[in-house]
């Protein structure tokens, strides 16, 4: 007999099988994999149980179970670390505010090949018609954008270099800090071959650059002066059609 067969009920014992049977076959029906991982973990704990508390202990299903429920333990910590900044530092958590299409893991991986520097004031940080080797995100109250001889400010932060990156064509403007400021680099090969490799990274970082490019253009064209140029267009058709 073994050493619970005196504190244990066959109803019991049954119970706890069922029980386990019933938290894995809801943790199937779940979409969150966290969720999944959490249920499923709790049935194999309850599988365990079950053959530790038998009458006659199977020491082979209790280690199998108990093996299974680390593996998922594990998971189950590593989804909270892709999801979560508990083990952010606070300046980290600073900069992935800057990136809010990206989770919490795909950054920390980002953050591998990231380099920050302080530049001077006058500093180019992109030629017109020049190759761009790092996506940039720039620290500074203004950041000027010359193309073709134009000139016009943005405001920082902000990206620089994330239509190269996209198209792989050189910049397609100059870009100069007047104030200097502190800029963070992401070599741009090596971030299109994270992004190669993992297609939920890509999505994201599209989805960050359309968020950017909004943000330009809402800013180089503010609502008033479009309206005025919307207002002024429409007088100009109906003088000529009158």
């Amino acid at each position: 007999m073994g050493p619970f067969s005196a504190m244990t009920d066959p109803i019991l014992i049954t119970s706890i099988l069922m029980l386990g049977l019933l938290l894995k076959f809801i943790g199937f029906t779940v979409r969150d994999e966290l969720w999944l991982r959490i249920l499923v973990m709790a049935g194999l704990g309850c599988d365990a149980l079950f053959y530790a508390l038998r009458p006659e202990p199977v020491i082979q299903s209790v280690f199998a179970n108990v093996l299974l429920f680390s593996v998922n333990l594990s998971l189950v910590l590593l989804i909270v670390t892709e999801r979560t900044t508990w083990r952010m530092s606070e300046p980290d958590r600073e900069l992935f505010a800057h990136f809010p299409t990206l989770t919490p893991g795909q950054f920390r991986r980002l953050k591998r090949i990231m380099r920050r520097e302080t530049v001077e004031a006058g500093t180019p940080l992109a030629l017109e018609g020049a190759p761009v080797e790092d996506l940039m995100l720039v620290f500074s109250d203004r950041i000027e954008i010359d193309k073709q001889g134009a000139v016009f400010p943005i405001a920082g932060p902000a990206f620089v270099g994330e239509i190269a990156l996209l198209t792989g064509n050189p910049s397609s403007a100059g870009v100069t800090l007047p104030e200097g400021g502190t800029v963070v680099r992401l070599p741009i090969e090596a971030l299109k071959a994270r992004m190669a490799r993992a297609p939920s990274l890509s999505n994201a970082m599209v989805a960050l650059f359309g968020r950017e490019l909004a943000r330009k253009v809402a800013d180089s064209v503010p609502m008033e002066r479009a309206a005025n140029a919307r207002a002024l267009s429409g007088a100009e058709t109906l003088r000529v059609r009158g």
